[in-house]
């Protein structure tokens, strides 16, 4: 008999949360587990992805109303009869805590993948999970700086938390990673002369775009081959073409706005940047590491975790336009250094942060959860 897993996550479209949910569902072994996915709103490609990967999912639609939403969670939860609730983000803990209220023998599996402050996480938010986390049976964290973060700030107690890295599945090499690297470039315009800088986030103020642009501003005149790919779409997107525009950058920034390809892109790129000051474990960055590229970062949330000062790529420090320019500069003036710092993040990534190293660790998980007390 199967151990039926009802996965809940906040949003359709899928990001680095979203990834990590379709990497648990291809790794999770089925002849143990029977999984279901629901998403609250939409639109989204990630109920389609996973109902081609066999999975039941559905789309409550939760955006357009409760009383539209409402009757499909209890049809859901009615037709699947879930013994775990493995939640996704602040929203979809709050459902899974308050349907337990009503189904008792579930367990329920909550989660936060970002690492804030005490006053990021806003007063509202900080009350609701401080008043219904005893809820959960398991609170998952995918970094120690997470951990921290919940216990000091949230009070969460530590037995409840679980700490499970985020992890990859790692593809097999291109039959010519030369020949998809002069694709990407091409693509956007880019010759073997330019030094493409990338990041992939959405484009929100805590992930600091504007900080890389003012980087790229300085350092336009020593590296005029200097080039920015930006992925990603968001309520920022029109600041930051302004930005561009107005820093004499109209030529050397792309944004490309939401790619699926995401993934392929880095491979067109010398070296990935994340400036943000908010984060968790950026699935980005493993990403970029995975293909080979050093990484420049600020050090927030679980980075450090993730990038070794030195080893796989340059960390500075959240907020400092100094920082970022000095560690950019390193590497660009560096292509060994580029070569030694990727190579070394791609083994990092297949020693540490694999897909299947997660599934392992969230299998154990669901059947600690259905463990006779």
């Amino acid at each position: 008999m199967t151990i039926r897993v009802l996965l809940l996550t906040t949003d359709s479209k899928i990001c680095g949360t979203e990834r990590m949910i379709l990497s648990l569902l291809r790794c999770l072994d089925r002849g143990r587990y029977t999984p279901c996915l629901v998403t609250l709103k939409g639109p989204g490609e990630l109920v389609e992805e996973a109902t081609r990967l066999g999975v039941d999912a559905v789309n409550l639609k939760m955006d357009e109303g409760l009383r539209r939403g409402w009757p499909r969670w209890r049809k859901t939860l009615y037709e699947f009869q879930p013994q775990v609730m493995h939640a996704f983000l602040h929203h979809a803990n709050l459902l899974a805590r308050f349907t337990r209220l009503l189904c008792r023998d579930v367990r329920v599996i909550a989660g936060l993948r970002t690492v804030y402050t005490a006053a990021g996480y806003g007063r509202l938010y900080g009350w609701l999970e401080r008043l219904t986390h005893p809820l959960d049976t398991f609170f998952v964290v995918n970094s120690e700086a997470g951990w921290r973060s919940l216990t000091e700030n949230m009070g969460l107690p530590d037995r409840k938390l679980v700490l499970i890295h985020n992890g990859l599945e790692l593809f097999d090499e291109e039959p010519d990673p030369a020949q998809v690297r002069h694709a990407v470039r091409s693509e956007f315009g880019f010759f073997d002369r330019h030094l493409v800088v990338g990041i992939v986030a959405q484009l929100r103020p805590p992930k600091r775009h504007d900080l890389l642009l003012q980087a790229a501003m300085d350092l336009k005149e020593r590296f005029p081959n200097l080039r920015l790919l930006v992925i990603g779409e968001g309520e920022m997107e029109a600041a930051l073409k302004d930005q561009a525009k107005r820093g004499g950058l109209e030529d050397e920034v792309i944004f490309t706005g939401y790619r699926g390809d995401a993934r392929r892109l880095l491979r067109g790129m010398d070296l990935f940047a994340l400036p943000s000051e908010v984060e968790g474990e950026p699935v980005s960055i493993l990403e970029a590491m995975a293909a080979g590229l050093p990484v420049v970062a600020a050090r927030a949330g679980g980075i450090p975790e993730v990038v070794t000062h030195g080893g796989t790529g340059l960390l500075h420090e959240p907020g400092s336009r100094e920082g970022l320019r000095n560690a950019l500069t390193e590497l660009l003036a560096s292509p060994e250094k580029r070569h030694e710092m990727g190579a070394a993040g791609r083994k990092r990534i297949e020693l540490y942060f694999t897909a299947d190293i997660m599934a392992r660790r969230f299998q154990e998980l669901y059947e600690k959860c259905v463990m006779p007390e």
